[in-house]
């Protein structure tokens, strides 16, 4: 300012401030300021993100997932993959597809999908997440367990 004393700046949330004459620094994508003042921000947690300037993290939604703290988007669920909220990884079946094994390692859900994920059969129900237990065949249809398609 005119009388040479550094300027000062307030810190808002959604940023953080080092101190002295620095200006506030917008907190990245994938961080957060929850309260003004904060000299540095918090990485959202996986299963969330935020944008730039944030002063919370938002849950990933159903369909997307962020493996890692600080990611400053949710990812898309490859392809016959889905999630829940707030997931860190995909590991059910999307809808038109059944989980062959309900008792496969996530990760190797993931990393095999179209090994775990089959296409519905016809006359059959896939809803998101349904495995080869809670499939259901349309009306005037049967199955002869639930361990069969």
């Amino acid at each position: 300012d005119d009388d040479g004393d550094p300027d000062c700046f307030d810190c808002p949330a959604g940023s953080s401030c080092s101190g002295g004459a620095a200006p506030p620094a917008e907190c990245s994508p994938g961080a957060f300021a929850a309260t003004p003042g904060l000299s540095q921000c918090e990485r959202c947690k996986p299963g969330t993100t935020s944008g730039a300037g944030s002063v919370s993290c938002d849950e990933c939604t159903a369909g997307t997932y962020a493996t890692n703290p600080g990611q400053g988007e949710c990812t898309l669920c490859p392809n016959p993959l889905s999630s829940g909220r707030c997931d860190v990884t995909c590991s059910i079946c999307k809808e038109g597809y059944y989980l062959k094994d309900s008792s496969a390692d996530p990760d190797d859900i993931f990393k095999n999908p179209t090994k775990y994920c089959k296409d519905c059969p016809p006359n059959a129900e896939c809803s998101r997440n349904t495995t080869v237990a809670t499939m259901r065949v349309s009306r005037d249809f049967w199955r002869g367990s639930s361990r069969t398609t």
